[in-house]
């Protein structure tokens, strides 16, 4: 027993700091907004997500164990460089989006506590380049693991002081009768639901794992890491939607001044302590998605040992990202609409997974069974689904 647990804790990583690294900024945004102007009506979604996100991520984790190689390499070594290149094409999108979120929450931070916006995501950038031209998974792993749980910690103590209306709660939050067909709704939806599946974490995920070398008899507790990091992730999610409703109940918008009002709690502390968690959260997605990118992009394009290709990508995903967000302003607003836009853009990386987990010669015996193929499959088309109803929501 002490065995078991000892190899756990020697593989823990991946699968919860892709999961936590999801509960970035622009997620705690998406779902204080989801609570603000729709009250309970998106917990039903976001507890049903804890389905399609494990499942999902469960596929990119034992896609990188059973074959040795992230989700990039994959499509380029069993669908060719065509197949590959036209995944990372959305890929390298999706990276040049999340940048600008990522960029945009620590900007929100910086705000908070009173530090130069332009200054501050200087700094931030320039360290960020620092960590990821390493590319060194444990090195940030060990960080950024501990620091995690901080984010859980603030999270969970606005529970402390919100009032919960539990029979709300169940029969309208857990319903699944819900005002889908109405355009804020869709769109929040859609929103919702990239803020949880989003392509760097299929590539981060599968490249993760197989940078560490894990073997078949690692599947079982990755798969239970993983499972306990959907739920947490979704739980946190809901805790934010509670939180949302309770401060700005009716508001079409939240605004940035008012974000303290979240952490009540913490009293006088609340402003500070809110700003600097925004802005580890996004530092922390900002790396996590760097490694994803890295990973993905590079292994599609046969890449990888390339220091200079490395380089070149990441300066053009990551550094218009930071100039766009130092000379916009609305970051609220700018987060949501790119969590809006990740449903479509995973589409060709959702694709390849799920082709590739339920190929003996890929999975080495480890393939998926009829039943978990229906189960994947499943998942993806809710992630699609959510995508086409908040297009619809703009018609």
């Amino acid at each position: 027993m002490n065995q078991k647990v000892s190899d756990w804790f020697r593989n823990f990583g991946p699968a919860w700091i892709v999961m936590i690294a999801d509960v970035d900024v622009a997620s705690v945004i998406t779902g204080l907004q989801s609570g603000a102007t729709w009250g309970y009506h998106m917990i039903f979604i976001l507890a049903i997500l804890i389905f399609p996100l494990f499942i999902i991520q469960d596929a990119a984790g034992r896609l990188g164990i059973a074959s040795g190689g992230g989700l990039g390499s994959q499509i380029r070594k069993h669908f060719g460089k065509r197949a590959a290149i036209a995944a990372a094409i959305p890929m390298g999108i999706s990276d040049f989006l999340e940048y600008v979120a990522e960029y945009a929450g620590i900007a929100i931070g910086l705000n908070l506590i009173g530090f130069p916006i332009i200054l501050g995501l200087v700094i931030a950038f320039i360290v960020h380049t620092m960590i990821v031209v390493g590319r060194q998974y444990r090195q940030a792993e060990k960080v950024l693991i501990p620091l995690s749980f901080l984010l859980v910690i603030a999270i969970v103590s606005s529970l402390l002081v919100f009032h919960v209306d539990w029979k709300s709660f169940v029969f309208t939050g857990l319903s699944p009768v819900q005002p889908y067909g109405k355009p804020s709704y869709a769109y929040l939806l859609a929103a919702s639901v990239g803020a949880v599946v989003m392509p760097w974490m299929l590539y981060f995920h599968s490249g993760a794992d197989s940078r560490l070398h894990k073997q078949v008899c690692d599947l079982k507790n990755e798969r239970r890491e993983t499972l306990i990091g959907a739920v947490v992730s979704e739980v946190l999610m809901i805790i934010t939607v509670v939180v949302g409703l309770n401060v700005w109940h009716g508001s079409s918008t939240i605004s940035v001044g008012d974000l303290p009002k979240a952490l009540p709690v913490f009293g006088i502390f609340a402003t500070p302590i809110i700003g600097l968690t925004f802005i580890f959260a996004g530092f922390l997605a900002l790396v996590v998605v760097s490694l994803g990118s890295a990973w993905g992009v590079l292994e599609a394009a046969g890449q990888t040992s390339s220091k200079r290709s490395f380089l070149a990508i990441y300066a053009l995903e990551s550094l218009p990202a930071v100039v766009l967000v130092a000379t916009i302003s609305g970051y609220i607003q700018l987060m949501l609409n790119m969590m809006f836009i990740f449903p479509i853009v995973i589409i060709p990386s959702l694709y390849f997974l799920g082709r590739l987990v339920g190929r003996r010669d890929v999975m080495n015996g480890c393939q998926y069974k009829k039943s978990e193929k229906a189960a994947y499959w499943a998942a993806a088309l809710i992630i699609v689904t959510a995508g086409i109803l908040g297009l619809t929501s703009l018609l």
